[in-house]
């Protein structure tokens, strides 16, 4: 069954809300998290956000899973006091479509992202939201976090390379290259406030709610959406300032739990890659074309050098076959993509706790959240 916006039909996905059983929460801000096959990762997240002194008013839980196993673990982490909503969703897998749905569900005015594997530091959230709050002018449309853990990592033995060999640009980090490639976080100077850049990081990112309206995340991208949060930046940066705030802390975690097998990454990471550069390089030159397609043959001849070095590590043959197919696909089939207006798709067709086995808070009533 659908309902309807505007006149628009709306799918209606299963899922239920507990509302904050305390105040705590800043009530303008809503935390979506798009989850996949990691309900570990998942409890890590909101038993860290319980803990912290600033916190959202309202959590998203987009769940993609195939089984009712993050549900259920969601359902014992909401039979405690909460300071916050909590919002579950059940929806179709797919990175892209799981955070247009928390979009179309949520509620806050400042709409943060966070990958289930992340985990914010004290301040986050303030800080974040203390950039929006004095933009009076209402001219930021994003900010991203500073990963902290990232900071400490040295580059990898492949990117000193690529940049030896000319194939990687001499920006700043965070920002995008008319040649197709940006440079690793990593690299940047510790520095303190906020920054101006191109690039929001995918596991740690916030919009402005007026953003959200007018910009969904691009239904090119399918399953596991490498480059979905590239596009999105570079889309959102031609009409709004986008902020990196050293001050606003989190840590990665890369879970390998949910993630695509080497020959479709390396498929994914061309083919995307091409469509996002076909789309904001138009005053790339001859030689930005060079150097991109130079970087994708690298790619493949190192993932076979190492192939050849461990042949043990089957993933790097496979990944260069992706690579391969990704470099025919896009000379046979260029990327053309004619993206659909932004509006609201999805609702909620709320039931109580109870229709998923667990705990009940509304006696077994079903209602709609819009």
């Amino acid at each position: 069954m659908k309902g309807t916006d505007g006149g628009h039909c709306l799918t209606e996905l299963d899922g239920w809300c507990v509302r904050a059983s305390v105040c705590g929460g800043f009530a303008d801000c809503t935390l979506i998290i798009p989850t996949y096959r990691r309900p570990t990762e998942l409890l890590t997240l909101l038993q860290t956000l319980i803990a912290l002194p600033d916190k959202p008013g309202e959590v998203v839980v987009v769940d993609g899973s195939p089984d009712h196993t993050t549900a259920a673990v969601l359902q014992r982490f909401v039979a405690e006091l909460l300071p916050f909503d909590v919002v579950y969703v059940h929806s179709p897998p797919g990175l892209t479509r799981q955070r247009n749905v928390g979009i179309d569900v949520s509620a806050g005015t400042f709409v943060f992202f966070l990958d289930d594997d992340c985990v914010p530091c004290p301040g986050y959230f303030r800080e974040i939201r203390r950039v929006f709050v004095e933009d009076e002018a209402g001219k930021v449309g994003a900010v991203t976090g500073f990963i902290e853990n990232e900071a400490a990592e040295r580059p990898s033995f492949k990117w000193r390379l690529r940049l030896a060999l000319g194939l990687a640009p001499r920006v700043a980090p965070g920002r995008y290259d008319p040649s197709g490639t940006s440079v690793p976080r990593s690299l940047a100077m510790p520095f303190q406030g906020v920054r101006e850049v191109d690039i929001l990081a995918g596991c740690s990112m916030t919009f402005r709610r007026r953003v959200l309206d007018r910009n969904r995340f691009s239904t090119f991208f399918s399953g596991y959406s490498q480059g979905e949060d590239l596009e999105m930046s570079l889309r959102v940066e031609r009409q709004w300032r986008i902020l990196w705030s050293a001050d606003a802390r989190v840590r990665h975690e890369p879970s390998e739990a949910g993630r695509p097998n080497a020959f479709r990454k390396g498929f994914m990471e061309v083919r995307n890659r091409c469509f996002i550069r076909t789309r904001y390089s138009s005053n790339a030159t001859m030689r930005d074309a060079l150097r991109f397609w130079l970087d994708i043959g690298f790619t493949a001849v190192f993932d076979v050098a190492s192939y050849g070095l461990h042949p043990w590590k089957l993933e790097h043959l496979a990944h260069a076959c992706g690579v391969a197919r990704g470099v025919l696909s896009c000379a046979l089939s260029p990327v053309r993509y004619d993206e659909p207006v932004a509006r609201k798709q999805y609702e909620i067709c709320q039931r109580s706790l109870a229709g998923y086995g667990g705990l009940s808070n509304d006696g077994g009533r079903g209602n709609r959240l819009a």
